[in-house]
């Protein structure tokens, strides 16, 4: 096998193991590469050169700057336009995290894939799918993936960091997790007047975005005396939120608070349950990271399956273990869903709000999402990336300065 041949064969093998979510062996490097030529050089000759290309290096830093202002499609556009200049993978990292940016976790996934397997020489790509596996459900390919890595790179700092990330249950990403071009979160950018939440701020809790995107469901606990609020979804949009001054009862006695954005997200394509879901039937909860920090981060899917009733108040055994730390994030069912809310339960157990309890509520705010149409037959099922992509959007940070 020449090593052109090595090159494209396993990149076609790491991204159909992304669309099949599962591992993939790929071909054996060869032994050697030619003298005085770098992997990079042997993909694309001209690496060799990259040093003496500062349109691309503009090109990348405008892209850069434009994804930092959320101008996503500007970024794109300035990542694409690089990578015509040369196939590298600090280009088609921006790709992948501009894509994620857009709300396209399974275009990045797949992207990322190939950037991983096509650029062996460049560590921190394998370690940002790695990541993108791990918060999309996939935790066992993740730490295939991670370990591969640190193998052929076992002294690189980006792959150190990410493992002793996944050490923890609920992971974060470190300082040196936050650079470009493998940065593993997205940029902070605001919606409307006002300004980002200040660093004294802090993220309590997850919630859920509903309505036409103008409101929000966070635990009452969790808001409770703080003076100025935020919201933030997965995309790294960030809003100002208001406390619902006429709350309404039924939400109160449920343990939930509902804040108003003035500067909406938009409407979410996502239907809430007909009815609440069965007692063993399976599902997916989101939920994001708890930090010390209040910055911006990509949630956490984890799957497993709905319990039985938890008392006589209409709440759920959550029945499945939480990704990460923070309560409040949004539960689907199999069919892609919204299903519930996750609470904290007595003995750190996790509890669900069912949607039956807070529909009414939803319905009575103009363009709120409508239950999807009730059927007694078989409903296809999702697959994991695409209930991840679709929670991308409405699983919330909680931000409160008290």
């Amino acid at each position: 096998m020449t090593i052109q041949q090595f090159c494209i064969a396993l990149g076609a093998a790491a991204t159909l193991g992304a669309v099949q979510a599962h591992p993939v062996a790929a071909p054996a490097p060869p032994a050697t590469w030619p003298a005085g030529r770098t992997p990079a050089q042997v993909i694309d000759p001209r690496a060799a050169s990259q040093a003496g290309m500062p349109e691309r290096q503009a090109l990348l830093q405008a892209a850069e700057t434009a994804l930092e202002r959320g101008m996503v499609s500007t970024a794109i556009l300035g990542f694409e336009q690089a990578a015509t200049m040369l196939h590298a993978p600090d280009t088609e990292m921006g790709l992948v995290r501009a894509w994620m940016q857009a709300g396209e976790y399974r275009r990045a996934l797949a992207f990322c894939a190939h950037t991983a397997g096509a650029h062996l020489d460049s560590p921190p790509a394998s370690a940002l799918y790695a990541w993108l596996l791990r918060i999309g459900g996939q935790g066992s390919f993740a730490s295939r993936v991670l370990a591969q890595t640190a193998e052929r790179a076992p002294a690189d700092p980006v792959v150190a960091a990410v493992r002793q990330a996944f050490e923890s249950a609920s992971p974060t990403a470190s300082p040196g997790l936050l650079a470009t071009p493998h940065r593993m979160a997205p940029q902070a950018t605001l919606r409307g007047t006002g300004q980002l939440p200040p660093a004294d701020a802090q993220l309590v809790s997850s919630g859920v975005l509903l309505g036409a995107g103008d409101v929000a469901l966070v635990p009452l606990s969790s808001i409770t005396g703080g003076r100025r609020f935020w919201v933030r979804d997965g995309l790294g949009r960030t809003a100002e939120a208001f406390v619902d001054t006429a709350p309404d009862a039924l939400l109160r006695a449920a343990g939930f608070a509902a804040l108003h954005l003035p500067s909406g997200f938009g409407p979410r394509p996502i239907a809430w349950a007909p009815k609440d879901p069965f007692a063993g039937s399976p599902g997916f909860v989101v939920a994001y990271a708890a930090s010390p920090e209040a910055g911006p981060a990509w949630p956490w899917l984890g799957q497993g399956f709905f319990g039985a009733f938890d008392g006589d108040a209409g709440m759920r055994k959550l029945g499945m273990i939480l990704p990460a730390a923070l309560y409040g994030g949004p539960v689907l069912n199999a069919q892609g869903q919204l299903a519930g809310i996750a609470l904290p339960g007595p003995a750190n157990q996790g509890r669900m709000a069912p949607v039956s309890m807070f529909a009414a509520f939803a319905r009575d705010h103009a363009g709120a999402a409508q239950p999807a149409p009730d059927s007694d037959g078989p409903v296809a099922r999702i697959a994991p990336d695409q209930a991840y992509e679709q929670a991308l959007q409405i699983a919330l940070q909680v931000i409160v300065l008290h």
